[in-house]
């Protein structure tokens, strides 16, 4: 297949992984049918009943109120990519369309755009599959727990930390009916935490093919300017050849500044939803591991697996986004510029500028997306995690 066409699936996909929560991606007006407030309803639902339900734990002891709010971090993130999807619904469209026509151009140019199209796709794909299996298993263990452990051993724990004033979960009603609004929030979550990834790591893994498509170009300017070298030395007195280096030089740094406004683009649309994700998947982590560490709580356990495996590929992929920087950046260093002519090394000192000062992927403008900031945050989390275990705060 070629890669448009692989984009043009992968597109699909996503769009229609959207439709199942009334969310079309690439319809040109948003329209808000019932699936729609469906899924808006889910968050609200949580957020009022886990809100009411916490205050009343937390009055009988401390630790029944953190459990009651170990998927706070997930109400944060869940809402933050609602939010996002539904207010920035155009620039989302329009990106989606953007990755499809990319790789409709740049499939004609040769084998090696080709390839480098297919190894970007291919990147999405895995990272496609890891998010996929992992909340599949993740939130269908949540869903079919309480109904193995009431079967088997007659205990009777909700999908959701929370139960419905006026429903007792100690009557086979109250418990089926508290079973079936636990699920609509859950399924509505896990699809919608697959979606926002889906849609926000499409983004991300797009710089790095970027990155890639850039180096070609860059490479296709350097083995001119290394012809124009070598005629030098064997062409005769007057005759002169200009490879097409100042096309090719204007393409790479056209190209650079296509790469630098994506960049800026993608952060300006994903950058609270992204924030959004990472942080709360650190409190959630703490609130896991305080209950934990007091007692072993099932739910807690499965969601701390959730959260930990969510900001791990979070800021995996911002590592890698930082690479492709520092790729971009040597790429622009090792051109043999001294052959370029006086005009044509101001454009470039302005590209090796730009490429020299790339904005990174900050969160709330304190810490960069990358596996440090993951593994600093690990390590807070595990020892306020212990303190508060400790100490019974």
């Amino acid at each position: 297949m070629k890669p448009s066409q692989r984009m043009h699936g992968l597109v699909q996909h996503i769009n229609a992984v959207a439709q199942q929560l009334g969310l079309d991606m690439l319809t040109v007006k948003k329209e808000y049918i019932f699936r729609t407030w469906v899924t808006i309803s889910a968050p609200l639902t949580y957020a009022v009943f886990g809100v009411y339900w916490g205050f009343l734990e937390a009055r009988r002891h401390w630790l029944e109120g953190i459990k009651s709010s170990i998927m706070l971090g997930g109400l944060v993130s869940g809402s933050a990519k609602l939010l996002t999807i539904l207010l920035r619904h155009t620039p989302i469209r329009d990106l989606l369309h953007f990755f499809i026509k990319i790789c409709e151009d740049y499939e004609q140019r040769g084998v090696d755009f080709i390839h480098a199209l297919n190894f970007g796709i291919d990147r999405v794909y895995k990272i496609q599959r890891i998010i996929f299996v992992g909340y599949s298993i993740t939130f269908l263990i949540m869903l079919l727990m309480p109904l193995v452990l009431l079967f088997y051993k007659g205990i009777r724990i909700t999908v959701m930390p929370y139960e419905i004033p006026g429903l007792s979960i100690d009557s086979n009603i109250g418990y089926g009916l508290t079973y079936l609004q636990h699920t609509i929030p859950e399924v509505v979550g896990g699809i919608g935490f697959y979606l926002g990834d889906m849609l926000v790591l499409l983004a991300l893994n797009q710089i790095q093919t970027f990155a890639d498509i850039f180096q070609l170009k860059a490479t296709a300017l350097n083995d001119a300017l290394e012809r124009k070298e070598h005629f030098r030395y064997v062409c005769n007195v007057g005759e002169y050849n200009d490879f097409n280096i100042q096309a090719l030089l204007m393409d790479l740094i056209n190209w650079h500044q296509l790469f630098v406004d994506y960049c800026e683009l993608v952060e300006k649309i994903y950058d609270n939803l992204i924030a959004a994700q990472v942080f709360a998947a650190s409190v959630s982590i703490v609130i896991c591991l305080c209950v934990n560490l007091n007692e072993f709580d099932l739910i807690s356990a499965i969601f701390f697996l959730v959260s930990a495996y969510s900001m791990s590929v979070y800021c995996i992929v911002g590592t890698q986004i930082e690479f492709a920087y520092d790729q971009v950046y040597q790429t622009v260093s090792c051109l043999s510029w001294h052959e370029l002519s006086c005009e044509e090394r101001k454009l470039y000192m302005m590209m090796l500028q730009r490429a020299q000062n790339m904005k990174i992927i900050v969160l709330l403008g304190i810490t960069p997306l990358s596996l440090g900031t993951a593994l600093q945050a690990s390590e807070l989390d595990f020892c306020f995690g212990n303190l508060l275990a400790k100490n019974n705060i």
